[in-house]
């Protein structure tokens, strides 16, 4: 417990790291975080909370460290094997009806638990058709769940999981033996995307078929479990499932009318095909981060508009290097070019691409099997005929062409049917554009702005706009690929039987 002065110093240190850093940590449940507080004083021998402040304010490497105390990194592989078993036998079957679809790990921790739902979905045969995303607030975390390295030694105990969840074959066959530590199967994890959210702050960023945020909602106070419970709410998919841990519960949340009961000593709840909050206010609020009015299937079918700057032509070109003749979307591309230089980029783009790319020209149909590159000193429009227009209107963001100006006229003329792409570049073009596309309940992916050339274009979508997918360059490809084919289901399977 913490005393009246400690009461007031701890307000003013929770205020400081979200002005400061943008983590909020006020509403974590009081005793926890006071516990998170008063493990860093004794491990930097601290007399008083108000002296972590100046810390916290000026020494960036002492936040860090700071941050790793206040997350939660107790996990292991297939815990509490029982839930296991019912997502297993309840959950995966579901999952096979979707082509596709999408599985988040929220506050994932060292991610112990990602890889068992990899390995459990591989013996189903889904691991191929599913997307894992793995989001945790803390880098050092995410970084040692990424390499997908743990200790030999918690193996035994895994393994007693692993057969009491229902798997197939032995652990054993998912690892390789290095020392005192073992390393997962490399190929388990080409279906993980790993980022950084943070529950407390960050918007959605994508829907989702499964949600699995399991022995976190614990720690945080009843408004903050209720505003996650809300995000994670409209963040899944109708007939969606929701997994939380041993001592979380809907019952008391203003989420409960929204979800039925699948297994409820587990914990594994499905979502309702409509939306029925109690909390009209926080629903309201949290529609209007994301768009629900918009086209369904447009007439034209999709898009795919690519904005780059810096480092972009390499970008693009392995990009269009791994897509088919066959690819069944058009692309339109945006990249910075200098007003007084030709532009040759098309030239070079069409070096490794299969697809026939061309500088887009005034009144140019859009057809599939073309990529459209924006000309030197024109905004690239996209008309809602689907067709192109050339504009010499001012600069945007200092540019001409504008990444912002083409993904705005995406967004008008392709509503959800539109897949916006940021890669690489210097400043914040793109950044409003993605944002109108993903109102407009189209689709978004952003370069991993850690792996790319240039990440300041990145982050400024990252956070103007949030994400369905953040991506290393060496994936982009295949997830176009992938959503082009489920906007190829989708709009099918809604077309009337013939006759």
């Amino acid at each position: 417990m913490i005393n009246e002065c400690e009461n007031y110093e701890l307000d003013l240190l929770l205020n400081v790291i979200e002005y400061r850093w943008g983590y909020d940590f006020r509403d974590y449940a009081r005793g926890s975080i006071a516990r998170r507080v008063k493990n860093v004083m004794s491990r930097h021998r601290i007399k008083y909370i108000s002296d972590l402040i100046p810390l916290v304010l000026y020494d960036a490497d002492f936040f860090q460290d700071m941050i790793g105390d206040f997350s939660i990194t107790v996990t292991e592989m297939f815990r509490d094997p029982k839930v296991w078993n019912k997502i297993v036998t309840e959950v995966l079957p579901r999952l096979k009806s979707w082509p596709y679809f999408k599985i988040w790990h929220a506050a994932c921790a060292t991610g112990e638990e990602v890889w068992s739902m990899a390995i459990l979905l591989k013996e189903a045969g889904l691991l191929e058709r599913a997307t894992i995303y793995a989001t945790d607030f803390n880098d050092s975390a995410l970084h040692q769940a990424r390499k997908g390295t743990y200790l030999v030694k918690n193996m035994q105990a895994a393994t007693r999981n692993y057969v009491k969840a229902g798997g197939q074959h032995s652990l054993s066959e998912y690892y390789m033996a290095q020392g005192d530590e073992v390393i997962l199967d490399a190929e388990l994890g080409k279906r993980i995307v790993w980022a950084n959210h943070n529950l407390t702050t960050d918007r959605i960023f994508g829907e989702m078929n499964l949600i699995v945020c399991r022995n976190v909602l614990i720690y945080f106070a009843p408004n903050l479990q209720n505003n996650v419970l809300t995000l994670f709410t409209l963040s899944l998919s109708r007939g969606g499932f929701l997994c939380l841990g041993a001592k979380e519960t809907l019952s008391f949340m203003g989420v409960k009318n929204c979800y039925i009961p699948l297994a409820i000593n587990e914990k594994i709840w499905c979502r309702k095909n409509t939306i029925d909050f109690i909390d009209p206010a926080t629903l309201t609020e949290q529609i209007n981060s994301v768009a629900i009015e918009h086209p369904r299937h447009n007439p034209n079918g999709g898009i795919i508009a690519i904005g780059c700057s810096m480092g972009g032509a390499k970008a693009l070109q392995a990009i269009l290097s791994k897509l088919s003749p066959d690819f069944p979307l058009p692309i339109v591309i945006t990249q910075h070019i200098s007003p007084s230089k030709n532009s040759f980029l098309a030239e070079v783009l069409q070096r490794s691409c299969v697809l026939t790319v061309k500088d887009a020209e005034d009144g140019d149909r859009i057809k599939i099997g073309y990529v459209y590159v924006a000309p030197s000193d024109y905004h690239l429009v996209i008309e809602e005929n689907a067709t192109l227009t050339l504009s010499s209107q001012e600069r945007k963001s200092y540019a001409r062409p504008s990444i912002d100006v083409m993904f705005q006229s995406v967004a008008n003329a392709y509503g959800e049917d539109a897949i916006g792409v940021v890669l690489t570049g210097a400043n914040a073009d793109g950044a409003e554009g993605l944002d109108a596309i993903r109102k407009a309940g189209g689709w978004a992916l952003i370069e991993d702005p850690k792996t790319a050339n240039t990440g300041f274009m990145p982050n400024a979508a990252l956070c103007k706009a949030g994400a369905d997918c953040v991506l290393p360059l060496k994936k982009i490809a295949d997830a176009l690929i992938d959503r082009a084919k489920t906007m190829q289901y989708q709009t099918t399977a809604q077309l009337p039987n013939n006759p």
